[in-house]
């Protein structure tokens, strides 16, 4: 006995759409933060699709001023599973519309200072890294930024000036800032640079402060959002 070809037709059609039918959306299903000695990590964890980095902005990057960073991820039918979790003094929780989630953490004004995040796969996940706004211990020192992004290969600080240089790799136009920080994380003075051929150096006066540690760091921004692509920095004294 002969299938008719439209049932034929209908069984193909029925083979073809039920992979897609059945497939489960993209979904955050948990959030692990930890603690390390520069940066607090939040990673939220995916299942059921394939996360883009296109699909993803930060659109409140800076916690420094009032302790809260914001990330909507917009994908068809994405949704989340994932408990608010709330370690290292920062709360992490997803909110929920249609097509859309949105990653927010929280943290106290002027703990955390930068933002920075990438998309990993296999699995799925999203890597946001809190940097702390305080001095670097010895551990959160960092001379070679990823990929040699930037390095940070000399520096002096008098009281009234700073010198430093390094190399530079890769970066948007070639341009980023050298900022001095306070004790407290307070930006203390910024000095916008651009590197030629590869090597950067920059010399400048800041303002008179008390003596006291401080941070010396290079960063440079997402044109997209304005969270940070790369970054070197040190402790250092400086004023008096």
């Amino acid at each position: 006995m002969r299938t008719p070809a439209t049932v034929v037709g209908a069984l193909v059609a029925a083979a073809v759409l039920a992979p897609q039918a059945s497939a489960a959306p993209l979904t955050a299903t948990k959030i692990r933060l930890g603690d390390h000695p520069g940066f607090v990590r939040v990673v939220v964890d995916f299942s059921g699709g394939t996360l883009r980095f296109n699909e993803i902005e930060a659109t409140d990057p800076d916690p420094f001023p009032d302790g809260f960073v914001r990330l909507p991820l917009t994908h068809a039918g994405v949704k989340t599973t994932a408990a608010p979790v709330r370690a290292h003094g920062v709360f992490a929780r997803i909110g929920q519309s249609t097509g859309r989630i949105t990653v927010r953490l929280t943290g106290a004004d002027r703990r955390f200072k930068y933002l920075s995040y990438i998309v990993q796969h296999s699995p799925e996940r999203l890597v946001l890294d809190l940097y702390k706004s305080r001095p670097p211990s010895d551990a959160a020192e960092i001379t070679h930024g990823r990929g040699g992004c930037l390095t940070l290969r000399s520096h002096s600080i008098s009281s009234t000036r700073v010198k430093a240089g390094g190399r530079e790799n890769g970066l948007f136009e070639h341009m980023f800032v050298v900022r001095l920080r306070r004790n407290d994380g307070r930006v203390h003075k910024t000095r916008a640079v651009a590197a030629t051929n590869g090597r950067w150096s920059t010399d400048f006066a800041y303002r008179k402060a008390a003596r006291q540690t401080g941070t010396l760091e290079a960063v440079d921004f997402s044109a997209k959002d304005g969270a940070v692509e790369c970054l070197v920095q040190i402790r250092v004294r400086f004023g008096g």
